[in-house]
């Protein structure tokens, strides 16, 4: 292969609408992320949302007006009980999911949960059985998988472009301590709650769970955090798999300037380096390199990719790529990597 000869295309990588997007969305959970993520997506992908609901009165009439939402009220029967809701996407928070999955569960309606799913293994487990058990088809809405610069090189490393991939690690430098913010609130949040996306994309780069997990964190003097908003987990596999994963998230970096986002795939042919605007790929035994721009954004198109994958599985009737039950791995890693960040011991998985 020669770097002339490698084609990514965004058709290939972009997430799209599936064929058939006439399942009618119901939200439960009128926040930040659904009116500045998932609604901006359904528009744009061509999805009908059709009711709302929220504790707050005030959230839902928002919500209604900006979005044009026919059907919307405090009371969750708006849409649990509504004939017209197809699917339900369950935009709470992780803390509060465990009785609105109990009832989305009674009520028999395919569900699309924000993650993190859970922010401990009682409650992830409980959520997947309730709704096995009820015949409900449950995802987890890991849309970083969709995400198209995630995409992109998932596409190039699943070619075989660079080779057996033997190393894969990212390195993330942001900044969420922002003083009076719900997260800064929630204990372990940088690890279980932002960094599940990071821990699942590990899986979906390597197509692999770890054997064992070793994870350090430290907090920064005068941090706003409950908790470290500093880690650095390594992920080791089956030898034979000859692959090792590094993420390492600095989430309290102060200076805007030295912010940033990269991943770095190594392979027995060459590397791919990508962050969410371009991508580069090298052969170790070529000097030319090249660097496609990423076209799509994580935001809010990731979010239209997630929910078109649960349309599509519904229409296949089969799992979705992240189920309940699949991601009952990811988050498996991310309570490890606190386990093992608060004993100092490496967690087997």
């Amino acid at each position: 292969m020669t770097m002339s000869s490698i084609e990514l295309r965004p058709e290939d990588y972009q997430p799209r609408p599936p064929a058939k997007k006439d399942y009618r969305i119901g939200v439960i959970g009128c926040g930040g992320i659904l009116n500045g993520a998932h609604l901006p997506a359904y528009q744009k992908f061509g999805y009908r949302v059709v009711a709302c609901t929220d504790i707050s009165e005030e959230a839902v009439r928002r919500t209604r007006e900006r979005w044009g939402i026919p059907a919307g009220s405090t009371d969750i029967r708006c849409v649990l009980e509504n004939p017209d809701v197809d699917v339900v996407d369950l935009a709470v928070h992780a803390n509060q999911r465990l009785p609105v999955i109990e009832k989305i569960a009674a009520a028999r309606k395919p569900v699309l949960s924000q993650k993190p799913f859970a922010m401990n293994w009682k409650d992830a487990t409980t959520m997947v059985d309730l709704c096995e058990k009820a015949g409900v088809k449950l995802m987890i809405n890991q849309q970083a998988r969709w995400a198209p610069a995630h995409r992109a090189a998932k596409l190039l490393v699943s070619r075989g472009v660079i080779g057996h991939v033997y190393s894969v690690m990212h390195v993330n430098r942001s900044f969420q301590d922002r003083a009076g913010s719900w997260f800064v609130a929630l204990e372990n949040f940088n690890i279980i709650d932002h960094g599940i996306h990071y821990i699942d994309l590990s899986r979906y780069f390597t197509g692999r769970n770890p054997l064992r997990i070793k994870a350090t964190t430290t907090r920064m003097p005068g941090q706003n955090a409950v908790s470290p908003m500093i880690f650095t987990i390594l992920l080791e596999y089956e030898p034979s798999a000859q692959v090792m994963t590094t993420l390492h998230f600095n989430n309290i970096i102060q200076v805007p300037k030295l912010r940033s986002y990269d991943w770095y795939l190594d392979g027995t042919h060459g590397s791919i380096a990508v962050n969410q605007s371009e991508l580069t790929v090298q052969f170790k035994d070529q000097p030319e390199y090249q660097v496609f721009q990423i076209q799509g954004t994580w935001f809010p198109d990731a979010f239209g990719g997630s929910m078109g994958e649960m349309m599509q599985a519904l229409a296949e009737n089969r799992e979705p790529e992240t189920s309940g039950r699949d991601n009952l791995n990811s988050v498996r890693i991310a309570y490890a990597a606190v386990e093992s960040s608060e004993t100092g011991k490496t967690v087997e998985f």
